[in-house]
């Protein structure tokens, strides 16, 4: 398996540092307001990179923050009335639900930066004993000109100190120098700690490092964010943490890019902010929004534009369709080495082949996602004949549960009782050639948000789909 390693900028031979487990720190929101897609696209991404680590037979340890003290989660509790924790726990839940909706997978846990203070102030304080730190009045900074390998995952670099920046928001000595710990002002009401520094809370940067040096250990395999990251907080974070541990930090760098809306940078001002809610208030399912985003690679932009997502929401039925006709189709036993049957696993065999190929190419989910339609146009053709050989049904089943669960496009789900009673009913109709009142209840069907596809035997039913 190879993946795109920012800092050495070049794919790499993936070599985890434990032959069976893979470290994994993936930077997650400051849950001060609901994520957007541009987040969600990243998070997306974090969890196709952690499935094609399983999917390589690698368990993986997951550790994804939550900030949930910094200026603006201080001021959203402020304004509301709330503690910091009563907030923050709103946007946190959403932000759960959201991952839920887009079938990211659970297995992650998930250090709250207001849970690991005391494990920051005792980096802050080794920071300041080895000379890389230096308090001013209104907190402490770290020194970048200490640091030799600053600037080597972003490239920037820091060319000797400048003067203290007067007009600063901090008393910080040099431009580039960061804040590892912030003094209490009035601002910050009733949130600060005390105990080994003085009282104040922490910068943003300190908080991932002292998480993931917490729950991974020195020196981890992968860590991941969107590319806006790379400079300055995951530059910040190689140079603190490797200054405190005195050992490498991280061995893969991977970041994926941004997201557009219609070719612009999202923002409120431009009316072009969205959630994954509104999506699903569009009557989107939000899989069509991960399939989108699987279809892009994560190292390009991705230009979200709703029309793009119908063509999605018509991919994501086209799998529903596919795979609810194939588990209908009748099965026989046959003979299991007939001409047919080796012929559908020589094709399974191929399709599998390019598939995992594709995922180890730097996780071109692209073409992950062509072996994928090309395997359920295979199921379609066989399907169409009415009834399959078990060994055929197996070969084509074992395949889509393996391909899908890396890309997770396909969640199954129970269809109410009321429809299916709907569905049968319409299909003695059929049978009877009464198509009036046949189509009468598929469209009592539909309106109750379901689909009925007719098959040469019987039928299937799926959700509704934006057309």
């Amino acid at each position: 398996m190879e993946l795109f390693n920012t800092l050495s900028k070049k794919k790499e031979k993936f070599n985890p540092i434990d032959g069976k487990t893979v470290s994994m720190y993936t930077c997650g929101p400051t849950v001060y307001n609901y994520v957007h897609i541009g987040n969600l696209r990243t998070f997306i991404f974090y969890d196709i990179l952690k499935r094609a680590f399983e999917l390589e037979g690698y368990t993986v340890q997951h550790v994804m923050n939550l900030t949930d003290v910094d200026d603006k989660t201080i001021k959203g509790s402020q304004e509301t009335g709330t503690s910091l924790e009563d907030y923050t726990t709103v946007y946190t839940n959403y932000f759960m639900e959201d991952l839920k909706r887009l079938n990211i997978k659970d297995n992650i846990k998930f250090p709250k930066a207001t849970e690991n203070i005391d494990e920051m102030q005792s980096i802050i304080n080794e920071l300041l004993k080895k000379g890389y730190a230096y308090e001013a009045d209104d907190g402490i900074y770290y020194d970048v000109s200490k640091f030799n390998d600053y600037g080597k995952l972003s490239g920037m670099t820091v060319n000797g100190k400048y003067s203290r920046i007067k007009n600063d928001d901090y008393d910080k000595e040099n431009a580039a120098d960061f804040a590892l710990w912030k003094y209490w002002t009035e601002n910050d009401g009733k949130v600060y700690w005390e105990g080994k520094l003085k009282k104040g809370r922490p910068g943003w940067h300190i908080e991932c490092s002292a998480m993931s040096l917490k729950y991974l250990g020195k020196t981890i395999d992968v860590h991941c964010g969107a590319v806006d990251l790379i400079f300055p907080h995951h530059e910040n974070e190689i140079a603190q943490s490797e200054a405190y541990t005195g050992q490498k930090f991280v061995n893969y760098w991977v970041h994926a890019e941004h997201l557009l809306v219609n070719g612009q940078k999202m923002s409120k001002s431009l009316g072009n902010f969205y959630t994954l809610n509104d999506l699903v208030q569009q009557g989107f399912n939000p899989l069509s929004f991960r399939l989108m985003v699987l279809d892009s690679h994560y190292r390009n932009r991705l230009d979200f534009t709703f029309d793009s997502l119908k063509k999605y929401e018509k991919l994501l039925k086209k799998i529903d369709l596919s795979i609810k006709s194939l588990e209908k189709t009748e099965k026989y036993e046959g003979n299991n080495n007939n001409a047919r049957v080796q012929q559908i696993q020589d094709q399974v065999n191929k399709l599998l082949e390019n598939f995992k190929a594709a995922v180890n190419n730097d996780l071109d989910t692209h073409s992950a996602l062509v072996a994928f339609f090309s395997l359920l146009d295979l199921c379609d053709s066989t399907a169409e004949k009415g009834s399959i050989d078990n060994l055929e049904y197996k070969l084509l089943k074992d395949a889509v549960d393996k391909m899908n669960g890396f890309l997770g496009v396909y969640v199954e789900y129970e269809i109410p009782k009321d429809v299916e009673e709907l569905a049968e009913k319409r299909e003695e109709f059929r049978k009877q050639k009464n198509f009036v009142e046949a189509d009468e209840l598929r469209e009592r069907i539909n309106g109750k948000g379901y689909y009925i596809a007719d098959l040469p035997r019987g039928f299937v039913i799926t959700k509704n789909y934006v057309e």
